[in-house]
């Protein structure tokens, strides 16, 4: 049994943004076509997807960030989570 008592936010903020903006990266096409589908103008719908995936990758920083703090300050109440790990 292990237990994860401790986590490097900054470490957790940048694979969270990098996450999130690849989920905005794979989804930017539906975003485009919903835009479009307001009758929006190309130039705009292509402006409102490249803010979208910069939004996501900032949020995920931000949330990564947060939720790693707020996890170390959890875990030294708590005591961490327990994992179970298995040599193969």
């Amino acid at each position: 049994m292990m237990r994860i008592t401790a986590l490097n936010s900054m470490s957790l903020a940048k694979v969270l943004s990098l996450m999130y903006l690849c989920f905005a990266i794979v989804f930017s096409p539906l975003i485009l076509f919903m835009v479009s589908m307001d009758g929006t103008g190309l130039t705009e719908g292509i402006f409102i997807a490249v803010f979208l995936i910069v939004f996501y990758g900032i949020a995920g920083a931000i949330a990564g960030f947060l939720i790693g703090t707020i996890y170390n300050i959890v875990a030294k109440q708590v005591g961490g989570i327990e994992i179970e790990t298995e040599t193969i």
